[in-house]
């Protein structure tokens, strides 16, 4: 059986290759720094899972999962973003969203995000969205260089146990 194709948008490289140790082994990944990227890559790939950063030079990500979605409706598309809060999350989930994960995130997380959005991916859109935006939600700041480099590290060294 062939691995599922992933494609992963992130404009920051050691986020995006971070992600690469953590999904290497159980998806055939694609890598895009830009919205405008992940357009071209996924129209060639078509992936089961898109994991997109919400905010980008260029394209943003719901911009981006918007064309997406009209491209390759059968992606299931899980949004991360730094800001973490009410406005951004209900306008990732509108525009098709499967899930949203603030960062930094816990790695078994994501993993369970992005194992439930390959279960569900298939040739058939979903009958209705996900209702799954939390009722109240505390906006976080966005992170700094330095808790990304963290963030990244931990990643790492979690991957490289596991």
């Amino acid at each position: 059986m062939s691995k599922k194709q992933m494609l992963i948008v992130d404009d920051n490289h050691g986020l995006r290759e971070a992600l690469r140790t953590v999904f290497e082994d159980d998806f055939d990944l694609a890598f895009a720094s830009s919205g405008e990227e992940a357009l071209g890559v996924s129209e060639h790939r078509r992936p089961q899972v898109v994991l997109m950063d919400y905010q980008m030079p260029g394209l943003d990500g719901v911009q981006t999962m918007q064309l997406l979605r009209e491209q390759t409706p059968e992606s299931r598309v899980i949004v991360m973003s730094a800001y973490d809060d009410h406005q951004r999350v209900a306008a990732a989930m509108r525009s098709g969203a499967s899930d949203f994960v603030g960062k930094p995130f816990d790695i078994r997380e994501i993993k369970s995000l992005v194992e439930r959005a390959a279960a569900t991916s298939d040739q058939s859109l979903p009958s209705k969205k996900p209702s799954n935006v939390p009722k109240t939600i505390k906006p976080k700041v966005l992170i700094t260089q330095q808790e990304v480099d963290a963030m990244i590290d931990q990643t790492l060294r979690t991957a490289c146990l596991n």
